[in-house]
C-alpha cells in the first residue's frame, strides 16, 4: 500500500509539472495565433510589404504547427543532478516560464544529453533518470533509474526498463519516434557534430532507421544553415516511407521531404526486368555512356555553314569549336549550352557580315575613285574608310533577328540538336557501339537485353535522372542534408542521383550490407562513397538488436554466414519462442495460411501479423491474407518493416527467387519482433521446429 501511495504521489507531482507545461504551450500557441491574425489583417502597400507579410504568416503557421505537434506526450523524462538535486524535464520542445526559467528542455539540446548518455558506470553527475509515460496530457506512470550508486529512497520508483516496455508493445504498422528511449550508442550518433557524411550500419533490428530519423530532427535543430536548405529522407519504396511517415511530425518536424527514386524523377517504373540487367544498368559506366552520347551531338572539328538574306558564311572548325567550349562552361546542360552556342555563333556570324560589308564598301569606294579620278574622303571632308554610321546599318537589330531566324536554327540543329532526356536514355540503351565501349566485359546477349522497350524499369529511373542533368543542367532541387535509409539497396547510378542533390555532402547513411538487394554491385561503403568523398566519412556500427529475439537471430546465423561471412550476428536483448516451420501441401496452403493467421490473432489480439512470400506467390495470396486480417508483403519489399508475428510462405521459394533470394529470405526472417513461423509446401505436410533457412520442413 505504501509503495502505491508513493507512486500515486509521484504521479501527482509530475502531473502538476506537466499541467504547467501544457498551460504554457497553450499560451504560446494563442500568442502566435494572435500575431498571425494581426499580420493577416495588417494593410500592405506594394509587393515588398506583401511578401514580408506572407513570409511572417508562413513562419507563424509553421511555429503553431510545431507547437501543436508537441502536445502529444509533451514531456517524457527528467534528470535529477546528484550535486544539488536540480531537476530538468526533457521533452519534445523547449519551454521557458515567464521568468525565463527552463520548464522543459528540448531533447536535442545539449542539456538533455545526460538523459541518454548517463550510465551507472558514468552517471555524468546524474543521480536519477526518470521516465514519464503520458496519455495525451495525463501522466499515467513514472519509472526511475538510480545511476550514482546510492540506494533508492521512498520517492524513487524503480521498475522495468522503459525500453523493454516499448519493445513489448504490439506493432501498429507505423514506426513511432523513440526520443524517450534512445540508447547511449544511438544518441551519440544522433548528436554527432559531424556535418559531412556519416555511415551507420548494423544488423536487422539495431535501430538504424530510428537513429537516421532522429538524426534528421537533430540536424534541423542544431544546424540552422543546413535546415534552411532543407532535409530529404530517401527510402527504398513508398510502403517503407508510409511506415516511417509519422516519426518526424511527432518530433515537431513537418518540412522534411520523404521520397523514393520515382518521386525524385517524377516517373513511375512500370516494367520488370531480370536482376542481372538491373545491375548492369546501375553501373556508373553508363553515366560515361550518356555523356559520350551527348558529346556526339555537339560539334567537334566541323565547319558550320550559315545562310542569311545578307550572305552565306561558313565558320571555320576552330571558330565553331571555340564557341562550343565557351557554351559548355559552367555545367549548364546540353540544351542550355546549345542556346549559348547559338549566341556565340551568331556573334561570329555578325562580325563576319560586318567585316565583309566594310570590305565591300571600301572596295567600292576605291573602284569609284579610280573611275572618277577623285578622292571621295577629301571631297566629303572625312578621313579614313567609310564608317558604320555612314552605312546606316543597325547590326544589333540584325543580330537579334538572326537569333530568331529559323534558317539559322536549322543550321545549328545539324551540328547541335536539341535533346530530350528520354530520347537520350533510349538512344544509349539502343546503341550497341556506345554500350560496348563503356561496358566491355558485358556479353553481347546482355547488350541486346539492354535495348529500350515500352515503359521504364526501376533501374532506368536513375539513368533518366542522369540524362536530365546532362541535357537540362544540374537543375534538381538540392538539400542541406540527406538521410539515406536502406542504403545497401542503392546502385552506383542511384548514388550519383543523390549526390547531385547534396552539393555540401552532408548526409546520414544507414543500411546493412547483408541485406543488399539485387540491383547493386557495391559490397562496401568505400565502394559507394569513395568516388565522391574518398575516405572522408565517419563510420559507426550498431551492435545491439532491439527488435529481433535471440532465438530468431540464431536461426538466421547459417544464412548470415553465407551472404555476409565477415559480418557478426548482432546481440539481442530479448528472448522469445523458437521459430517453427510448418509443412503443408500446395493445395492446402491458402486455407492453412488463413487458419494460421486466425489462430495467431486469437492468441495475440491487437498484434500485427505480416505474411512474406516471393513476389509471384504474394500476389496470388493477397486476397486470402487480407480476408484473414493479415498484411502480405513481397520479400523484396520487406526491408525496413517489422511485425509482431511473421509468417514466411515457402522460404525455399523466396530463397530461389532471383539473385538476391538468400538476402531476401534473411530480411524476411528478421522482420519479426516476437515470433517467426514458416509454411513450407511439401508432400507430407509435417510440422517441425527448424530454421527456415535450412532444408528441414
Amino acid at each position: 500500500m505504501g509503495e502505491q501511495l508513493d507512486r500515486a504521489g509521484q504521479v501527482d507531482e509530475e502531473q502538476r509539472s506537466v499541467d504547467a507545461m501544457h498551460a504554457l504551450l497553450e499560451a504560446e500557441v494563442s500568442a502566435r495565433r494572435t500575431a498571425q491574425e494581426r499580420a493577416i489583417a495588417a494593410p500592405v502597400d506594394g509587393p515588398a510589404e506583401r511578401y514580408a507579410r506572407d513570409l511572417e504568416v508562413a513562419q507563424l503557421t509553421e511555429s503553431i504547427r510545431q507547437l501543436q505537434a508537441a502536445e502529444h506526450a509533451l514531456c517524457f523524462g527528467r534528470i535529477d543532478r546528484a550535486e544539488d538535486g536540480e531537476s530538468l524535464h526533457i521533452g519534445r520542445i523547449g519551454l521557458r516560464s515567464e521568468a525565463g526559467e527552463p520548464l522543459l528542455i528540448d531533447w536535442r539540446a545539449e542539456a538533455a544529453r545526460p538523459f541518454y548518455a548517463a550510465t551507472m558506470a558514468a552517471p555524468m553527475g546524474v543521480r536519477r533518470r526518470r521516465h514519464l509515460r503520458l496519455d495525451g496530457g495525463r501522466v499515467i506512470d513514472v519509472n526511475d533509474e538510480i545511476l550514482d550508486g546510492t540506494s533508492p529512497t521512498a520517492v524513487d520508483l524503480v521498475g522495468d526498463s522503459p525500453l523493454v516496455a516499448a519493445l513489448s508493445t504490439a506493432r501498429t504498422g507505423r514506426m513511432h519516434e523513440a526520443a524517450a528511449t534512445l540508447q547511449a550508442e544511438q544518441d551519440e550518433i544522433v548528436r554527432s557534430p559531424h556535418r559531412g557524411i556519416m555511415v551507420v550500419d548494423g544488423g536487422p533490428g539495431t535501430g538504424k532507421t530510428i537513429v537516421a530519423l532522429h538524426r534528421a530532427a537533430y540536424v534541423l535543430y542544431a544546424f540552422p544553415s543546413i535546415a534552411e536548405r532543407g532535409v530529404l529522407v530517401f527510402g527504398p519504396n513508398r510502403r517503407f516511407l508510409t511506415y516511417i511517415s509519422e516519426v518526424l511530425p511527432s518530433l515537431g518536424e513537418n518540412d522534411v521531404v520523404l521520397a523514393t527514386m520515382p518521386d525524385l524523377v517524377d516517373v513511375e517504373a512500370t516494367r520488370a526486368e531480370p536482376d542481372h540487367i538491373a545491375r548492369i544498368k546501375g553501373r556508373s559506366a553508363l553515366a560515361d555512356g550518356l555523356a559520350r552520347l551527348v558529346r556526339s551531338h555537339q560539334p567537334h572539328g566541323v565547319p558550320l555553314e550559315l545562310k542569311t538574306t545578307h550572305d552565306t558564311v561558313t565558320l571555320a572548325p576552330e571558330v565553331v569549336d571555340a564557341a562550343r567550349r565557351q557554351a559548355l562552361q559552367g555545367d549548364v546542360g546540353h540544351n542550355r549550352a546549345r542556346a549559348l552556342f547559338t549566341e556565340y555563333v551568331v556573334d561570329d556570324l555578325v562580325s563576319e557580315l560586318e567585316r565583309r560589308t566594310t570590305t565591300e564598301m571600301s572596295d567600292f569606294e576605291e573602284e569609284l575613285e579610280a573611275l572618277l579620278g577623285i578622292d571621295l574622303d577629301r571631297l566629303a571632308g572625312v578621313d579614313g574608310e567609310a564608317s558604320q554610321d555612314e552605312l546606316d546599318i543597325d547590326w544589333d537589330s540584325i543580330r537579334e533577328d538572326l537569333l530568331e531566324d529559323p534558317t539559322i536554327d536549322r543550321a545549328i540543329a545539324r551540328v547541335w540538336p536539341r535533346l530530350s532526356p528520354e530520347d537520350l536514355v533510349r538512344g544509349l540503351l539502343s546503341s550497341r557501339d556506345v554500350l560496348a565501349a563503356v561496358l566491355p566485359v558485358v556479353t553481347a546477349d546482355d547488350l541486346a537485353l539492354l535495348g529500350a522497350r515500352d515503359g521504364w524499369s526501376s533501374a532506368d529511373l536513375a539513368l533518366l535522372d542522369e540524362a536530365r542533368a546532362l541535357v537540362d543542367g544540374a537543375s534538381e532541387t538540392s538539400y542541406g542534408h540527406i538521410v539515406v535509409d536502406e542504403a545497401q539497396q542503392l546502385s552506383e547510378m542511384e548514388w550519383r542521383a543523390l549526390m547531385r542533390r547534396c552539393p555540401s555532402r552532408s548526409m546520414t547513411i544507414v543500411g546493412d550490407l547483408a541485406q543488399a538487394g539485387p540491383s547493386t554491385t557495391l559490397r562496401s561503403w568505400d565502394d559507394a562513397l569513395s568516388p565522391y568523398v574518398e575516405e572522408r566519412f565517419v563510420h559507426h556500427r550498431l551492435t545491439v538488436n532491439y527488435r529481433t529475439t535471440t532465438e530468431i537471430l540464431l536461426a538466421t546465423e547459417p544464412l548470415l554466414a553465407e551472404i555476409a561471412p565477415d559480418q557478426q550476428l548482432s546481440r539481442s536483448i530479448r528472448h522469445g519462442d523458437q521459430p517453427r516451420v510448418l509443412g503443408v501441401t500446395d493445395e492446402a496452403l491458402p486455407s492453412t495460411l488463413g487458419s494460421l493467421i486466425a489462430e495467431v490473432t486469437q492468441k495475440h489480439p491487437g498484434e500485427l501479423i505480416g505474411v512474406i512470400a516471393a513476389t509471384d506467390r504474394s500476389h496470388a495470396l493477397e486476397a486470402e491474407v487480407a480476408k484473414a486480417g493479415g498484411t502480405i508483403v513481397a520479400a523484396p519489399d520487406a526491408r525496413g518493416l517489422e511485425f509482431d508475428t511473421v509468417i514466411i510462405v515457402d522460404p525455399a521459394g523466396v530463397r530461389a527467387a532471383g539473385d538476391a533470394g538468400p538476402r531476401d529470405l534473411y530480411v524476411a526472417m528478421t522482420r519479426a519482433t516476437k515470433r517467426l513461423l514458416s509454411l513450407q509446401p511439401s508432400t507430407t505436410g509435417r510440422d517441425g521446429d527448424a530454421s527456415p533457412s535450412g532444408s528441414a520442413a
